[in-house]
């Protein structure tokens, strides 16, 4: 560690410089469900990691979708790690929640606020400041560094297997550091090392060419009570997904996979203060259920509901139309296109013929072998920066593009990062405080300086 306390001093002294940085970065929005910002978002990306000192691309993406960014550093390793990170964040709305413009980024005492703060520009900027550290002090990177930013994670990475195949040579390393990661609820690191996969749909049914006056209710069809019931017919009264065949695919855990989750640290109290309920799960369900529901079962959750009116006021109304969107969180072995084909037919045997069925994204799970060296070198240096013992689980809950990374081109992939589940990612009032960008970049530093030893 003596020889890291150069660059460790460097972190700290320059912090003012990184956060500069980030508040660029934050500053302007790139909002991929919107299309908000991509005439600037993607050059200003690119020119910072220029500026950090790599050797920076703009990716074509395939299908005109938002570019890629694409930084290398060459070094005289053998070794060579790629992070990976994403530049889209997600939309500010409803804007009357946040304390302060989402888009002009604020520091309020020892907290940064905006959009993408923490997810996912937070974690740009401290590699960025770790590269910087190793590039002022030793003129050099420890390990040769691929550095990938996304333009289109939080859309489901709808363009990135087309993408890889095109520069699958350029994006070819020996392991990558992911987009997160960082503390748990009991400020201890949490460490991933593979995602759920994610199948996202729409529904939608048109049972009147118009809208009717709802005193017709009891003689013509409602388009809302025929999709929510056919929403209903996905799950028994357990909240249990009953659609045949989506659950024959699914690899059970190992052994040491299933130890891991279950040692995970019993947060449900902090859950519950947070999103104020006062039950997760159900009484039948022990702590332990809890964990391997949440970290290795597939779900299938309605995201939001469409059809009517909502307005102020009382209109008597019977919708002619109904939609909905559904997301599917899906565990390996779990096909997205073998799952969107198992609802279909769910549906039609069960009597919902009249509900049309859109894919909208799908993206595929992914875990990393739990003895794969570079698990164990991120745990370590995990320890050596935060001083508490770090936490290991197979997958995190969410979903992300790791399989097209670990599965295509071949690398095991493991988290770390600047997150903390107080950040208030993909809410209002996203932030991160000073120290979680300072210990998150300590960390990827001595992450890059070990794994050339490896």
């Amino acid at each position: 560690m003596e020889k890291m306390e150069k660059i460790f001093n460097h972190i700290d002294q320059n912090i003012e410089e990184t956060i500069k940085t980030l508040f660029k970065m934050v500053s302007q929005p790139s909002v991929s469900a919107q299309n908000y910002g991509f005439d600037k978002a993607p050059n200003l990306i690119k020119n910072i990691l220029s500026e950090y000192g790599l050797d920076s691309q703009l990716l074509n993406t395939p299908n005109n979708g938002n570019p890629s960014i694409f930084g290398e550093f060459k070094s005289t390793s053998d070794k060579t790690l790629m992070f990976y990170t994403h530049y889209d964040v997600q939309p500010a709305e409803p804007l009357e929640l946040w304390k302060s413009d989402p888009f002009k980024p604020q520091k309020r005492g020892n907290t940064l606020y905006g959009r993408g703060m923490s997810d996912d520009k937070g974690n740009i900027a401290a590699r960025l400041a770790a590269i910087k550290a190793f590039l002022d002090i030793e003129n050099k990177l420890p390990t040769n560094l691929k550095f990938f930013i996304e333009g289109e994670e939080e859309i489901g990475s709808k363009n990135l297997l087309g993408l890889i195949e095109n520069y699958k040579p350029l994006l070819k390393a020996d392991a990558c550091i992911w987009e997160g990661g960082g503390l748990n609820m009991s400020n201890s690191p949490l460490i991933y090392i593979g995602l759920k996969g994610v199948l996202t749909i729409k529904m939608f049914i048109n049972k009147l060419s118009v809208d009717a006056h709802s005193s017709y209710a009891t003689i013509l069809p409602s388009s809302i009570d025929r999709l929510i019931k056919a929403i209903n017919s996905m799950k028994n009264d357990l909240g249990q997904i009953i659609i045949e065949g989506f659950h024959d695919a699914i690899i059970d855990l190992t052994i040491e996979q299933r130890e891991a989750i279950l040692s995970l640290p019993d947060d449900t109290k902090e859950w519950e203060d947070k999103f104020g309920v006062k039950l997760l799960g159900n009484d039948l369900e022990s702590i332990d259920d809890l964990k391997i529901k949440l970290y290795s079962e597939p779900t299938a959750n309605v995201a939001g509901i469409q059809s009517g009116y909502n307005g102020p006021g009382m209109k008597t109304v019977l919708p002619a139309y109904a939609e909905c969107k559904m997301d599917f969180r899906l565990v390996p072995n779990q096909n997205p296109e073998e799952i969107f084909q198992f609802i279909k037919k769910h549906l039609i045997k069960n009597g919902f013929s009249d509900i049309e069925i859109e894919p909208i994204a799908q993206v595929f799970p992914f875990r990393t072998d739990m003895n794969s060296d570079l698990v164990e070198l991120v745990k370590t240096t995990a320890f050596e920066i935060y001083k508490k013992k770090p936490f290991i689980t197979p997958n995190n809950p969410g979903s992300g593009p790791m399989y097209e990374f670990g599965g295509l081109l071949d690398m095991p992939i493991c988290s770390a990062g600047v997150d903390h589940p107080t950040h208030n990612a993909h809410a209002p009032n996203e932030n991160i405080t000073i120290d979680d960008l300072s210990l998150g970049a300590k960390h990827i530093a001595l992450i890059m300086k070990r794994f050339a030893e490896i």
